[in-house]
């Protein structure tokens, strides 16, 4: 197995648990936001968890499937929910395998997400339509549920890319050793990993929305967003935005707060002034997360305006 196989594995291929010191947000910061949650064993047998949430009225014709990025799970991503949720959708959510409350030892591979999320849609059965939206390795996700599934007509894809040569080849700068990566997954998930995102995108006549930050440190622009443009699909709209690195959702001074207190709280590890797991969670105590998160009303506004038209244009079958 080549270096660069090995370096993926060991630095992505990994369990993502919540480290206790971060202020990750819960369903009580947001009064009357409501939560119902189970599980279920995937295919391969491991224990995903899942989350309902809703504000009362909400509508039942619609379902949103919220598709987290990867981390420890669905819980940094309660600003994005609440927001959905005061629009008047229910939102469905989970943690991955090797992800926050779900099981496994690992993340298996960059699809487990995608297989999670279609197990989950199979074993739930929800009624009315489903509208997948998902952020970086979620946007990916969300993606391949809409290229996937012809119950799945229209979609929110933010940050994310259609193929994970394309996210690596960022970093790594030679397509080569992208393309070994690309070909490592496909070993692990034949079924998953071999999908044609490009060619959907090229063709769809599904509605997809896809919103990238010019400045994204992490899924680059060009590479990606930048593709998407270039296929001139009317069916598929990316919306740019600038300064917003890796969060386009989020509010220029949420972004600015974020930096502020992660910059000082990594300067103050690094001067060993913090030390203890209690000595890291007392710097966080006063700085409520939701100021990290705020939502860009503007970003919301695109999504919500987009989803809103998912009932009233439908789609030939796929």
């Amino acid at each position: 197995m080549s270096l660069v196989v090995n370096i993926y594995k060991k630095n992505f291929l990994q369990r993502y648990d919540e480290d206790g010191i971060f202020p990750f947000a819960n369903s009580s910061d947001f009064p009357g936001l409501s939560c119902e949650q189970g599980s279920f064993r995937n295919s391969a047998g491991i224990e995903i968890r899942y989350f309902y949430y809703s504000y009362e009225a909400y509508d039942p014709s619609k379902l949103i499937l919220l598709c987290p990025g990867l981390g420890p799970g669905h819980r940094g991503y309660f600003s994005e929910i609440d927001a959905l949720c005061r629009a008047g959708y229910k939102v469905l959510t989970l943690d991955y395998t090797g992800c926050g409350a779900s099981g496994g030892e690992r993340l298996s591979s960059c699809n487990a997400p995608v297989k999670d999320a279609r197990e989950l849609l199979e074993h739930l059965q929800p009624e009315g339509e489903i509208l997948p939206v998902g952020h970086s390795l979620g946007g990916y996700t969300a993606l391949c549920l809409a290229n996937l599934l012809p119950a799945v007509h229209r979609a929110v894809v933010i940050s994310a890319f259609a193929d994970i040569s394309d996210l690596l080849v960022g970093f790594l700068k030679l397509r080569l050793l992208a393309n070994r990566v690309k070909r490592f997954e496909q070993k692990l998930d034949p079924a998953y990993g071999s999908l044609d995102n490009h060619a959907y995108l090229a063709s769809t006549q599904d509605k997809l929305l896809w919103i990238h930050s010019k400045d994204d440190p992490m899924v680059n622009y060009s590479l990606n967003a930048g593709q998407v443009l270039n296929l001139n699909n009317p069916n598929v709209r990316v919306v740019t935005v600038e300064g917003k690195k890796h969060m386009p959702q989020y509010t220029s001074e949420a972004l600015k707060t974020m930096n502020a207190w992660m910059g000082e709280y990594n300067r103050l590890v690094r001067e060993k002034k913090l030390q203890t797991k209690a000595e890291k969670q007392a710097f966080f105590a006063d700085k409520p997360v939701t100021r990290m998160t705020e939502q860009d009303p503007a970003v919301i506004g695109e999504i919500l305006r987009f989803l809103q038209g998912a009932c009233e244009e439908r789609n030939p079958a796929k």
